[in-house]
């Protein structure tokens, strides 16, 4: 079975160094961001998923609509859809996604857009793929992170960034089972590392020389 991890994080918190670290594992394919188009694909499957529990005439098994009508019942949530092969396609489309050959077997992708209670659906991510492992990121100097990148641009980023930081530190706290907890000034902590390595089951891959490099950071913004 693949591995999957994800990195669910704020920006400017050294996720993309989190990344490029991950993808020193052979046979891995740790994908950048999406523009938290993965989010809005959980949602779908959220609401569909509640639809067809909660609302649609026959549940995973909607009835007809001849027998709706035949038995007198307002079709107003007739449906025609199967449920499983509409769970099989969102799997497949995610895999499809990051899953860029039939060798790699860790894959995934980090995201930084967790604003709004955004990180609830993750849990959608992880009733997909049981086996999936989150890695939190945060950085923990929010005052210079407010004054990295974009975000010294905008007025209400440490407010915001505080924000963002309490909804991943809270869903770390409900799921501690497949998350790990990390920040930015981890970054260099090898110990931190090699205990990521060791959560996401690739202890045997930690290449001390590969994350050294990495850490020098020479690439650009």
């Amino acid at each position: 079975m693949d591995k999957i991890v994800l990195i669910c994080a704020t920006g400017r918190s050294g996720s993309t160094t989190m990344q490029r670290i991950l993808n020193t594992i052979p046979n891995s394919n740790i994908c950048g961001e999406n523009f938290g188009a993965v989010n809005s694909l959980l949602a779908f499957y959220r609401r569909i998923k509640h639809a067809t529990v909660n609302f649609i005439p026959g549940n995973y098994t909607p009835k007809s609509y001849e027998e709706l009508i035949a038995t007198n019942f307002k079709p107003a949530w007739y449906n025609s859809f199967n449920f499983q092969e509409i769970i099989n396609n969102i799997r497949l489309m995610i895999t499809n996604l990051f899953k860029n050959l039939p060798t790699t077997n860790v894959w995934g992708f980090k995201e930084i857009r967790y604003e709004g209670e955004n990180i609830k659906y993750i849990q959608e991510f992880k009733e997909l793929f049981p086996q999936t492992k989150v890695i939190i990121q945060i950085r923990q100097n929010v005052l210079a992170q407010s004054k990295s990148g974009w975000y010294k641009n905008n007025k209400k980023a440490i407010l915001e960034l505080y924000k963002q930081n309490n909804s991943l530190i809270n869903f770390y706290n409900k799921n501690k089972s497949y998350c790990y907890f990390t920040t930015f000034e981890k970054m260099f902590d090898k110990n931190n590392i090699k205990n990521i390595f060791k959560f996401i089951d690739c202890s045997e891959h930690y290449d001390e020389k590969k994350v050294d490099e990495i850490l020098k950071n020479n690439i650009k913004d």
